[in-house]
C-alpha cells in the first residue's frame, strides 16, 4: 500500500538522530545506493515518536517515493522503531529555497533554464547562460501532467516517462521524438527536463534548448573564443534537450560539434532527447554519422491526435478559457480541427472571442430555442468555420474527393466506378457521396453522374447510411493488417486532406 503523501507549506524539522541515521543506512542497503541518491538524497528524514517524517520539496518526487518504496520504507522503519511505526512522506515547498536563494551565480554556472521563473536568481538575470543579454523573466517549463496521452502519442509519453525513471544510464537515450508541426513533440521535450529536474534536485544540470539556439551560442562562441567555456555547458548535464534538430540541415560544422557533444554525454551516462519534424533518414543534408546515432537510442513518432484525444483537449482548453461547451460543439469542433493542437487551439481562441466580443451576455449561444445559456452549442461552433480562415481559397472538385478516397481506402478510380461490390468499394462510394455533399454544392444526381451511377438514389441511400453509422460510431473493418478505423475519424480525416490539398485562406 503506498505510503501517505500530503502537502505542507511549513519547513519540515531536520534535526538527525540515531534512528533516522539507522533507516537511512538500511534503505540504501535495501534499495541500492544509485537509488538512494536519486530519490532520497535531496529529502530530509526526521523521527517523531514512532513516526518516520520524510520532506521533500517536490510532489513528484513525493509521489514516487510513497507508491515505490513504500514497502521498502515500512521495513526499515519497523526494524528500527518498532511493529507501531509509521510513514509520512510530504512536500515542503520551502524545503531548500534558503539555500538557492543564498547561492549567488557566477560565470562557471552550468546553464540552468529550468530553474523556476519566479526565483530570485532568474528574476534578476541580466544576461542569459552564454552571457549574452536575455528577458529577466524566462517562460516556465510544460509539465506532463497537463499533456492529453492518447493512441497517437501514448508510446511517445511512455518512452519520454521512462527516460525520466530510469535509475541507471538509459537504454532509450538518446530519445529522438518526431512529428509534424502542433502535435506535442516540445510539450514532451519541456516535461522531461522539468520531471527530471524534480527527480534528481538538479536543475542547473538539466537544459532545455532549440537547434537554433545551439547553433547560435556556438556561432557565438567561435567568434568571441569561448568554445571552451560553451563546450563545458552543453557536455556536462545530466539532460540535454534539443528541439527541432531538423534546424542542423547543410550545417557541417554545427553538425559537427553536436556529434563530438552526443559522444561526451554519452560517455558521462548522461541521457539526450531531441526532436524534429521529420524522421531522422528523412532530414535532408545531415550527417550519416549523426542519423546513426539518432538510430542507436529510440526513435518514435507522434501522430495526429485521435477524435478521443481532441475532444478530450477541447474540453480542458474550454475549462482553462472559463468556456461551457456543449456536446455538439465540442463534437464539431473535433470534426473539423485534425491536424494539429494548434488548430484546436486556434478554434478554441476565436470561439472565446465569439463568445465575449460577439454576445458578452451568453445569450443565445446554446442549441434550441429562446432561453439563455452560458453553454456554447452547435450554432456557434458552425458559425466558427465559416469564415474564410477555414475555408478552401478555390472551390473543392468532385475530383479531387474521389482521389482522396481511393488513396486511403487502396483501391482504383476504375474500382469505384464500376459495379463490384467489395466492402472497400461499397464503403468508398458512400464516402464520395457523402463529402461530396458536405464539401461541394453538388446534389445528389451530379454525384451519382461522377460515380458512373444513372440513378441517384443508391447514392443518396449510401451517404443516409453512412451518416447512421458515424452516429452509431461504428468502427470500420478495412480487412488485410489495418485495424478497425473509426468511422468518424475516417471521415475526418479526408475532409481535413482534402481541405488542405485544395487550400485554405
Amino acid at each position: 500500500m503506498p505510503a501517505k503523501t500530503k502537502k505542507t507549506g511549513n519547513r519540515p524539522a531536520t534535526r538527525t538522530t540515531k534512528s533516522s541515521q539507522a533507516i537511512s543506512r538500511k534503505l540504501s542497503k535495501r534499495i541500492g545506493e544509485h537509488k538512494y541518491d536519486m530519490w532520497f538524497g535531496h529529502a530530509r528524514m526526521a523521527i517523531q515518536g514512532d513516526q518516520l517524517d520524510i520532506a521533500t520539496d517536490s510532489e513528484f518526487v513525493a509521489n514516487w517515493i510513497g507508491t515505490h518504496f513504500a514497502s521498502d520504507l515500512r521495513g526499515v522503519a519497523e526494524e528500527t522503531l518498532g511493529k507501531n511505526a509509521s510513514i509520512n512522506v510530504h512536500v515542503a515547498p520551502n524545503l531548500f529555497g534558503r539555500e538557492e536563494d543564498d547561492r549567488k551565480p557566477s560565470e562557471h554556472d552550468d546553464a540552468s533554464p529550468v530553474a523556476k521563473p519566479d526565483s530570485r536568481r532568474e528574476k534578476n538575470r541580466k544576461t542569459d547562460r552564454f552571457g549574452q543579454r536575455s528577458s529577466s523573466r524566462s517562460p516556465a517549463l510544460k509539465q506532463f501532467s497537463k499533456f492529453i496521452v492518447g493512441e497517437s502519442n501514448r508510446l511517445a509519453h511512455s518512452a519520454a516517462i521512462r527516460l525520466v525513471q530510469d535509475t541507471e544510464a538509459s537504454p532509450i537515450s538518446p530519445l529522438f521524438i518526431h512529428a509534424e508541426c502542433g502535435l506535442g513533440k516540445t510539450h514532451l521535450l519541456q516535461g522531461i527536463c522539468h520531471s527530471f529536474a524534480e527527480t534528481t534536485g538538479r536543475p542547473h544540470k538539466v537544459r532545455y534548448i532549440t537547434a537554433e539556439q545551439f547553433t547560435n551560442d556556438y556561432i557565438t562562441a567561435i567568434r568571441g573564443n569561448t568554445l571552451d567555456r560553451f563546450r563545458a555547458k552543453v557536455r556536462k548535464l545530466d539532460l540535454l534537450a534539443i528541439d527541432d534538430v531538423h534546424f542542423f540541415s547543410n550545417k557541417v560544422r554545427t553538425q559537427s560539434e553536436f556529434l563530438h557533444t552526443l559522444d561526451e554525454i554519452d560517455l558521462s551516462g548522461s541521457r539526450v532527447v531531441l526532436a524534429s519534424d521529420e524522421h531522422p533518414r528523412k532530414i535532408r543534408k545531415f550527417s550519416q554519422a549523426l542519423i546513426s546515432r539518432f538510430l542507436s537510442g529510440m526513435v518514435v513518432k507522434i501522430e495526429r491526435p485521435d477524435r478521443a484525444t481532441r475532444i478530450e483537449l477541447i474540453r480542458q482548453m474550454s475549462v482553462v478559457r472559463g468556456l461551457r461547451v456543449s456536446q455538439v460543439a465540442v463534437e464539431e469542433i473535433a470534426a473539423h480541427c485534425v491536424g494539429s493542437i494548434r488548430e484546436l487551439e486556434g478554434a478554441i481562441t476565436k470561439l472565446y472571442a465569439l463568445k465575449t466580443l460577439i454576445n458578452p451576455s451568453g445569450d443565445e449561444l446554446a442549441d434550441g430555442g429562446g432561453s439563455p445559456s452560458d453553454e456554447i452549442g452547435l450554432v456557434i461552433a458552425e458559425q466558427l468555420f465559416k469564415d474564410q480562415g477555414w475555408q478552401p481559397t478555390t472551390p473543392i472538385r468532385m475530383g479531387t474527393i474521389l482521389d482522396h478516397v481511393c488513396d486511403r481506402l487502396a483501391i482504383s478510380r476504375a474500382d469505384l466506378l464500376s459495379s463490384g461490390r467489395h466492402r472497400r468499394v461499397v464503403l468508398a462510394r458512400a464516402l464520395v457521396a457523402y463529402l461530396g455533399r458536405d464539401l461541394t454544392t453538388q446534389s445528389y444526381p451530379e454525384i451519382a453522374r461522377e460515380l458512373g451511377r444513372s440513378y441517384h438514389s443508391t447514392v443518396h441511400t449510401a451517404a443516409q447510411r453512412l451518416k447512421k453509422q458515424m452516429h452509431e460510431n461504428a468502427n470500420i473493418d478495412l480487412g488485410g493488417s489495418e485495424k478497425p478505423v473509426p468511422l468518424r475519424e475516417l471521415v475526418d480525416q479526408l475532409r481535413h486532406e482534402i481541405l488542405k490539398a485544395t487550400g485554405k485562406s
